[in-house]
């Protein structure tokens, strides 16, 4: 039951992932401001080469952990890089520690904004 559940939820996040990856302005707005920043915070250092995933150098890998989640505030991305929602103190949810205090930080504001170009301010609107 658990391997169905998952391989639904894959299914939708392919589907969902599929119609923002057709955001020119998402992608160029990932490689010319959010992959900067992810530079400057120093995000490549684990997340290249395959080393730990995703990596976040590319648009195709990082897209994903963007799109699981509602909001410009509420995505996986987001939950690990601001290291939000851990367990338990000594079990953090970014092993790499807390790589923005809140989420007006890089890169964290710089991901909210992405969200937004991909899947819409209006969609994060709930009625």
């Amino acid at each position: 039951m658990k391997d169905l559940l998952k391989l639904l939820a894959a299914s939708a996040l392919a589907v969902s992932v599929q119609g923002a990856a057709a955001s020119e302005h998402g992608r160029r707005f990932f490689n010319e401001t959010v992959l900067p920043r992810m530079v400057e915070n120093g995000c490549p250092a684990c997340h290249t080469q395959g080393y730990v995933r995703p990596m976040v150098t590319v648009y195709e890998d990082a897209l994903p952990f963007l799109a699981m989640g509602d909001s410009p505030e509420n995505s996986a991305m987001l939950y690990k890089i601001a290291n939000l929602r851990s367990i338990a103190p000594d079990r953090p949810t970014h092993v790499g520690g807390q790589r923005c205090k809140t989420l007006e930080d890089e890169p964290c504001r710089s991901i909210r904004r992405w969200w937004e170009i991909e899947f819409g301010v209006a969609a994060s609107v709930k009625p």
